[in-house]
């Protein structure tokens, strides 16, 4: 997985996931950091979500965690 990769599975996820518009920005900034904080945002997307998590994007969480963590 490529950095870009990894932009766009995290934008799909905080679209999917988060509904607090402040908390979607903050995550949005932190993706468009240079070196993408990948831990610092699935901690915050963990604590922002507002549902369930489908098992399709938890196998995408895990492997993000699994290439940037």
């Amino acid at each position: 997985m490529t950095t870009d990769e990894l932009r766009l599975r995290l934008r799909h996820l905080i679209d999917t996931y988060v509904s607090d518009q402040i908390a979607k920005a903050d995550l949005d900034s932190l993706v468009a950091m240079h070196d993408v904080p990948a831990k610092a945002i699935l901690a915050e997307l963990e604590t922002a979500r507002s549902r369930a998590m489908a098992e399709a994007d938890r196998k995408l969480v895990k492997e993000i965690a699994f290439y940037f963590c």
